[in-house]
Formats: C-alpha cells, sequence, structure tokens
C-alpha cells in the first residue's frame, strides 16, 4: 500500500517557549503523535520559521525521535506569508519570488499539507499539495476589543487569504463565524472536528497541591487560564464576591491561573478593592502541566464564563477530574459541556453566585455533576479528531 506523504507544519510547536505551550501547542502535538503512528501515513515534520528551537532536539524531547531523519527544512516560507501591511507585503513578495524555483519543487514531492492554525504560504497554495488548515477561533472578529488592531489587520488578511483544500474548525460556531467572514466555503469542505483532553487529566489525589499554590482553605472554587478579556475574570471575582456575601462561607475560596496577560493588573487592583475578602482569592500565576489534574480534582466546582471560545478544552480537562463545572451558554461552551455543566449568564455575576451558591450546599449536586462530566468526556478522543481530521478508516 501506497503511503500518503505529509507535510505537519511544526511552527507553533518550535517557537512557544517551554512550560508556555498553550491550547492550540497541545493540539499540535496531540495531532503529531497520533498520525504519526497511522500506517497510512509517511508524517514530515516542515520548519517553516528560523525562530525557535531546534527541530532535532524538539523531536527528541517529545517521543518523536524516529520523525528526525523526516524534517524537512524550509526556513524562509513563513516570510512569504502575506500581511495588511504594504511594507511587509512587499517583502513577503520578494521572499516568494527569491524561493519560489527552491521551494515549490520540493513540496510537489509531498501529497498532503498540514497547518494547525499557522497561516499558510502563497507557495504551499501554488504547489500540487493538498491543503488542510485548522481554525481554533474567529476572536478578533467576534471580539474585536480583545485584540490590539495591528492582530485584528493581520488575522483579517490571513482569513482572506486562506485557500485550503480543507479547512478544519474546532466546533459549530467556530464553522459559523468563519463561514460568515468567508461564505464561498460554504460550498467547499468545510468540516467541525472536535477536540480532546490529555489523558492525564483524570480524577488525582494530592496532599501538597494546596500548600504548594498557597491556597487558604480546603474547599475553593477553580477559574484556568490566561488573563485575557474573554476570559471573564473581573467577573468571576465579582461573582465569588456575591457568593461570600450571601452564604457568609468560611472555609471556601477562590483560586484564579495563568499566566499574566492583558487584565491581569487590573484583577489584582480589583481584588485589592475587597480587602475583606482578598485573602479568599488566591491568584497562582502559571501553573505546570503536571499540577493541574490535582489542582482541577480537589476544586468545589470550575468557573468558565468565558465571553467566547472556540472550543473550550478546559471544560473538558475539568470534566475528565471528575470537577463540576459552571461555564456559559455562548459560543461553543455548550456544545462541550451538553448536559453535564451548569450555565449561567456571562454578564449577570449574580446568576453565577446563586450557581456557586447552590452546589456549595448541594453535594449531590455536586457528585451527579461530576459523574455526568466524567461521561460526557468520554464522547471526545483524540483518535477521532485524528480519523476525522486524515479520513482513516
Amino acid at each position: 500500500m501506497k503511503k500518503t506523504k505529509l507535510l505537519y507544519d511544526i511552527e507553533q510547536l518550535l517557537t512557544t517557549p517551554s512550560g508556555k505551550e498553550t491550547g492550540i501547542c497541545r493540539v499540535a502535538l496531540e495531532v503529531l503523535k497520533r498520525i504519526a503512528k497511522q500506517k497510512q501515513y509517511e508524517v514530515y515534520p516542515i520548519v517553516t520559521t528560523l525562530k525557535g528551537v531546534s527541530p532535532e532536539e524538539w523531536c527528541k524531547k517529545n517521543g518523536l525521535a524516529h520523525l528526525i531523519p523526516n524534517i524537512v527544512k524550509m526556513p524562509y516560507l513563513k516570510r512569504t506569508t502575506h500581511y495588511y501591511n504594504l511594507y511587509k507585503n512587499l517583502r513577503c513578495w520578494l521572499y516568494e519570488r527569491k524561493y519560489a524555483s527552491r521551494y515549490i519543487p520540493i513540496l510537489n514531492r509531498f501529497d498532503e499539507y498540514i497547518s494547525v492554525f499557522s497561516p499558510i504560504s502563497p507557495l504551499v497554495y501554488k504547489s500540487r499539495v493538498k491543503t488542510k488548515l485548522i481554525i481554533h477561533d474567529m476572536i478578533p472578529f467576534v471580539l474585536p476589543q480583545t485584540c490590539t488592531p495591528s492582530f485584528i489587520n493581520k488575522f483579517r488578511s490571513w482569513i482572506k487569504r486562506v485557500k485550503a483544500d480543507e479547512v478544519f474548525c474546532d466546533s459549530k460556531s467556530t464553522r459559523a463565524d468563519f463561514l460568515k467572514c468567508r461564505p464561498d466555503y460554504k460550498n467547499k469542505k468545510t468540516k467541525v472536528v472536535y477536540l480532546a483532553a490529555d489523558a492525564k487529566f483524570k480524577p488525582t489525589k494530592s496532599n501538597t497541591i494546596r500548600e504548594q499554590y498557597h491556597i487558604p482553605t480546603q474547599k475553593y472554587f477553580l477559574a484556568v487560564s490566561q488573563h485575557a478579556y474573554n476570559k471573564n475574570f473581573m467577573y468571576i471575582v465579582d461573582a465569588f464576591i456575591e457568593f461570600l456575601k450571601a452564604t457568609k462561607a468560611e472555609d471556601v475560596s477562590l483560586v484564579l491561573t495563568g499566566p499574566t496577560g492583558q487584565t491581569y493588573n487590573r484583577l489584582q487592583e480589583k481584588v485589592c478593592g475587597y480587602p475583606e475578602f482578598a485573602d479568599k482569592i488566591t491568584c497562582t500565576g502559571f501553573v505546570a502541566d503536571k499540577d493541574m489534574p490535582a489542582l482541577y480534582s480537589q476544586a468545589t466546582a470550575f468557573l468558565y464564563p468565558s465571553l467566547y471560545e472556540g472550543f473550550g478544552l478546559p471544560i473538558l480537562e475539568a470534566m475528565q477530574c471528575g470537577t463540576p463545572v459552571i461555564t456559559c451558554n455562548n459560543s461553543s461552551l455548550p456544545e462541550v459541556g451538553g448536559n453535564a455543566a451548569i450555565y449561567v449568564s456571562e454578564t449577570d455575576a449574580k446568576d453565577m453566585a446563586k450557581a456557586m451558591k447552590n452546589l456549595y450546599h448541594n453535594p449531590q449536586k455536586q457528585q451527579e455533576l461530576s459523574r455526568k462530566g466524567i461521561q460526557r468526556a468520554k464522547r471526545f478522543t483524540w483518535d477521532s479528531t485524528v480519523q476525522q481530521l486524515f479520513d482513516l478508516h
């Protein structure tokens, strides 16, 4: 049987600092590991940038040393990707002219090319290779107030220039948002492919996790994410304060995790604005992946009142750990949470406070949501994701 020769763009994986991997990086790595095991495919990691760590070292570190002989290096390919800026477009055009005769014959040796979110170069589109693109969200279109003007322009320019043979979206919501911007893709292959959580997210006991992250109480509500506007962390603080005022609870705290981002300083100021409750709110900063299962597992509930998500991977992570989830009925969130989550308004903090109160006083409801969440999460697997991306049978 002739194998399909697949070029797999690893730019995101090489350029993201170790320990700072985003959800997109997790997706890229999980898909790569699984497609590399398929007998129908011969996988070639392609390096499209001069930035980042050595691809050889990266493969060794991630258990993919057998792919090192297959690494394809086209370090100037990313520089041919066009932007909205006239000067940068001119530079990209010059790189395109310079490297077309060198790169296109190499690309023509392969059957498929997949990019996990990174823009695909015009040179790839000009070659004979079949292209696949994964789009994770459409935040610059849906919530432009959360992005810088330059990023919005760059993202919109990228979406406008998409010419992939197949476009895969993380959710029905993301697909609908993409098609609003690119209605010409309605008659093309635009599929919904759900993601999954890592197998390490499972009920986990730990006697040290609370001490390690300075959590003052045995019970706590948990929120996990980068401190970005759409994650709605200010709202979470308001809801928790409402909860404390309503319940007078002394044995529960709020834990906010994630690297500093757009709203971190404002969040700190907000917490300081409640001096009588400040000792019940812990901002951990970045939490290592290895600690997350225990942090999820011991939480009373996981709070995820996002304003918009392309998928909402943390919901699945929490569910796999058996943690009850409180989230919102917008964008992709109900596609992930199904009937295994509590849904509240993303703008009314009192609504979430009420849900927190009801769950806090109802251990049976906590156990019910825990069971439902574990069962719900089983519907999402990486094997299924890869089967749909590559039409495996």
